[in-house]
């Protein structure tokens, strides 16, 4: 940070922005997720995770990877608003559990499964300490790009240890993420966007220092209402390689590689992160 950054830090607190910066990894929160996943978050991303369309498409992919039976019992892991979990329940699953860090995002979820009378089940917590018995399930899917968070690879790969222990013997892990080695080249290091007829995002990004996340501001703005927030987030971004390595230190086995999504939207401007991802299955 520089001297007139740190000479103006005090003002610009006190305002909606923290205005123009010369490294945004400085302003990412240790636990940035803890307050991301609110209702603007439906908003920005709302145009990929709110379209049924989507969701439909990528759950025919996984079925097709996952050749799993309805009676299958199946956990959603980092499930967000349920988007994935609910089409399973749509689809005839009814031992289905999501499990999220979003108090927001599962009252949400929550509300569609009992508007829908789904099945599905729902637990608030931290993905790397489960509240499951071993060998509780048969899949465990982590979807959406819901991967790669936490401020170290080896709590993403405490994450992974326990989506292992809560598997039964043979029990398959479906893992849909960002493609970071084309990221890492393709990222866009500035855009903006409109996410409806009042609001409009504008978003930097930049690599982290050791070049292994992406950090990545949002300028939330409504023209009746001004700034509404200027949040930070960081993301890991894993080659198919390095993602093969770390499901074999968790204990699983060789994962295969399957297919990339590439996903367009309604909006089709800027898909950050969600616009092109691996697909990788592995077993217990």
């Amino acid at each position: 940070m520089n001297p007139s950054e740190r000479w103006n830090l005090a003002e610009l607190r006190r305002r909606a922005t923290l205005g123009p910066l010369t490294k945004l990894e400085e302003h990412v929160p240790a636990a940035w997720w803890e307050q991301q996943f609110d209702a603007l978050y439906l908003k920005t991303d709302g145009d990929v995770v709110e379209d049924d369309d989507i969701t439909r498409d990528e759950i025919d992919l996984f079925l097709r990877l996952l050749p799993l039976t309805p009676e299958a019992k199946l956990l959603d892991l980092c499930c967000g608003q349920g988007r994935h979990i609910l089409e399973f329940c749509r689809r005839g699953f009814a031992k289905v559990e999501g499990f999220d860090r979003s108090s927001f995002l599962l009252s949400v979820a929550r509300q569609r499964a009992k508007f829908e009378r789904l099945p599905a089940r729902f637990c608030e917590g931290d993905a790397r300490v489960l509240p499951y018995v071993a060998e509780t399930f048969d899949a465990v899917l982590i979807l959406g790009n819901s991967f790669g968070y936490f401020a170290s690879a080896e709590d993403d790969c405490a994450m992974l240890r326990e989506a292992h222990r809560v598997l039964r013997p043979a029990g398959r892990l479906l893992l849909d993420v960002t493609d970071g080695e084309y990221l890492k080249i393709h990222f866009a290091p500035r855009s903006w966007e409109w996410i409806d007829a009042t609001m409009f995002v504008c978003r930097e990004r930049e690599l982290s220092t050791d070049g292994d996340r992406l950090i990545s501001r949002e300028i939330i703005t409504d023209v009746e209402r001004g700034v509404l927030v200027d949040r930070f987030y960081a993301e890991r971004l894993y080659s198919s390689g390095e993602l093969r390595e770390l499901l074999t230190c968790a204990g699983f086995c060789l994962a295969d590689m399957h297919s990339e999504l590439i996903t367009g939207s309604a909006r089709n401007q800027d898909l950050g992160m969600m616009a092109r991802r691996i697909v990788l299955t592995s077993c217990k």
